[in-house]
């Protein structure tokens, strides 16, 4: 059987995937791969969306005659993957459980070729704010649930020239087995903020996802894990600190418009303060100016000179 063509890359989303070496990195960043993930992942990327059986991944990942616990030891190496991938088995974006089957990659844009290109900088222009899916469902949970669903909404509104549908638009939109994609495009937005909640013992798992409409690629990920009672007390900390990472990817040129307002600002008043002179003192140079209504001592001491040579006159 003809072996396929292994290219020496693999770009999905914001990963890129060395087949030669081994290395998985999430913008340039290297993210930690087991070696039987490595090589599901392999198997699974080429071709992208075909069905791995069980049967075909275990004789893969494990030479014959290996002593092995076959399905806990690949169901461990599809966790670690996922893991790796931010990925979840229930709202999946890159690995696909086929119930009965095995294992499928999803298709989405990929550049088999070269090193990866790092993404264009180009603004969101649209964007909803999916609630959760939340594990287990409970009248506090789900109270959690649209407290930062809605916290979130109303701090990316109010980033300008990003229009962000109102939490009464998007509440419908609960099933944990939607596609964001499709909500993306039934809502008219440029990308879906969606992801999910999971509560045990003590501890909130919740992972976020910012998914581009247009191709279905993720734009940006993260898993967060806090304390429950943490969360019940004050989810504005956790909200902030989701919005603080999705706001420079949902408008990436703010940061550098803000700075240059207040480089443009504190020049022009550099300027306003060095050039308004009290006392009609037109020809004062760039001398120092205080703080507190004190005008530049040269000032002061040429009114002063002014003053005196007047008294002398008269």
């Amino acid at each position: 059987m003809k072996k396929p063509t292994i290219h020496p890359y693999g770009r999905f989303g914001l990963f890129e995937l060395n087949f030669q070496t081994g290395e998985l990195r999430k913008q340039g960043m290297k993210i930690k791969l087991g070696q039987q993930a490595f090589k599901a992942l392999t198997l699974l990327l080429q071709p992208s969306g075909q069905v791995r059986t069980r049967e075909e991944l275990q004789s893969q990942l494990w030479p014959a005659g290996t002593f092995v616990d076959f399905d806990h030891s690949l169901n461990k190496a599809i966790h670690n993957l996922r893991a790796a991938l931010g990925d979840s088995a229930i709202n999946p974006r890159y690995i696909e459980t086929v119930v009965g089957q095995g294992y499928r990659f999803i298709s989405i844009p990929q550049q088999l070729c070269g090193p990866a290109v790092r993404p264009r900088n180009a603004r969101v222009g649209s964007l909803a704010v999916l609630p959760f899916a939340n594990q287990p469902s409970g009248s506090e949970t789900e109270f959690i649930n649209e407290r930062i669903t809605e916290r979130i909404i109303d701090t990316l509104s109010r980033t300008p020239g990003v229009r962000v549908l109102a939490y009464s638009t998007v509440q419908r939109y609960r099933e944990k087995d939607l596609n964001p994609r499709v909500v993306g495009q039934d809502l008219l937005v440029g990308a879906v903020v969606a992801g999910e909640m999971a509560w045990r013992n003590d501890k909130l798992l919740l992972h976020v996802e910012l998914i581009d409409v247009d191709d279905g690629t993720q734009l940006w990920g993260e898993q967060f894990e806090e304390t429950c009672s943490d969360v019940l007390a004050r989810p504005e900390k956790l909200t902030d600190r989701i919005c603080d990472q999705l706001r420079p990817i949902v408008a990436p040129n703010r940061k550098k418009a803000l700075q240059g307002t207040v480089k443009l600002s504190s020049a022009a008043l550099a300027r306003g303060l060095i050039g308004a002179s009290p006392l009609g003192c037109s020809e004062a140079g760039p001398g120092p100016i205080l703080v507190g209504g004190s005008s530049s001592p040269g000032c002061e001491d040429r009114g002063s000179s002014r003053s005196n040579r007047s008294g002398g006159n008269r």
